[in-house]
């Protein structure tokens, strides 16, 4: 019979293979732990620094509309003085008017102040010679347009800014499209919603965009501010050659009320039908762009201002604000 310490020599010499072998496992086992650990780590670390940007942007973000605030002030107060401290023979709103640059803490802040009855309102389409007006500002954009054209594309606008009839049939387009809207049946509030409008194409919108605006109600045409295709759309008279000759006679001689405007050599020799109703030359409406630059990080504000009387007294007040970043 075998003794026990040769019976157990077997087992004893496998022992030490086998330990070998758990000590490789546990070192795996260990290192895995640490890569996992360290995956783990930097995950967390990602997403710290991702929600410290995020909370650095916002909190610059919020930081400028506070001074954005600042700048709108800035505007009103300039609007409000221009009426107040107006000259006889002088302008009221040499637009477009800009603050001075404010830096400010690492935040430059520009505004400017624009005239919105220098451009088309598109709202004016609700009316039937504003309807022609805009078939006409068609046409001077885009020449090549037909007169067909310009007339389905104006009624496509009146369309979508009048009340809906029950029948749906001017809906009926629209609910057609493979992501099928329908028409608003009330004043535009932004002039994107133009692009939404059958027959407006991308490349006619763009075309219009610098001339256009929507005012919450029909509003005249400010003849000392606006370009020559806005000038056009007032009459059938008004050729780019004699818009382009407003625009030259303005600069040294500003056209300060309707009667200097209808007055003019080149309006005597075209008249105007009902020109009191369709022109102005002191506006109501102004947009303040108010540009913010901090480090990376660009901040547009956009805000519409109205300015009205009440007794002498300029009263202005704000319409509305968009805001743009990147």
């Amino acid at each position: 019979m075998l003794s026990l310490h040769n019976q157990a020599k077997p087992y004893l010499q496998r022992q030490p293979k086998r330990l070998e072998r758990q000590k490789g496992v546990v070192i795996v086992v260990a290192l895995f732990i640490v890569a996992l650990v360290a995956t783990m780590a930097y995950v967390m670390m990602e997403r710290l620094e991702r929600d410290t940007r995020q909370t650095t942007l916002i909190m610059r973000n919020a930081q400028a509309e506070m001074y954005v605030q600042g700048s709108i002030a800035w505007a009103i107060d300039q609007l409000s003085n221009d009426w107040v401290r107006q000259k006889k023979d002088q302008l009221i709103d040499p637009v477009p008017i800009k603050s001075p640059v404010d830096n400010r803490q690492g935040y430059k802040i520009r505004s400017t102040i624009y005239d919105m009855q220098a451009r088309f309102n598109v709202n004016n389409v609700s009316t039937p010679e504003g309807l022609a007006d805009f078939q006409r500002l068609l046409r001077a954009v885009k020449p090549e347009l037909t007169v067909e054209q310009a007339q389905e594309i104006s009624q496509s606008v009146f369309y979508w800014i009048t009340p809906q009839t029950a029948d749906g049939l001017r809906n009926k387009y629209y609910t057609e499209l493979p992501v099928p809207y329908r028409a608003a049946g009330r004043m535009m509030q932004s002039v994107s919603e133009l692009r939404l409008v059958k027959g407006m194409t991308p490349v006619l919108f763009n075309a219009l965009r610098p001339y256009i605006t929507a005012l919450p109600i029909p509003t005249p045409i400010n003849v000392q501010t606006a370009e020559a295709p806005v000038l056009m759309s007032i009459s059938s008279e008004m050729s780019l050659a004699t818009a382009k000759a407003i625009e030259t006679i303005r600069v040294k001689n500003p056209i300060l009320s309707p009667e200097v405007f209808s007055n003019l050599d080149v309006i005597k020799n075209h008249p105007i039908e009902g020109i009191k109703n369709k022109v102005i030359c002191v506006s109501s409406y102004f947009l303040v762009e108010t540009d913010i630059t901090m480090t990376d990080q660009h901040l547009v504000i956009f805000t519409l201002l109205e300015r009205n009387m009440n007794g002498n007294n300029p009263v202005v007040t704000i319409l509305w604000q968009a805001k743009g970043t990147w």
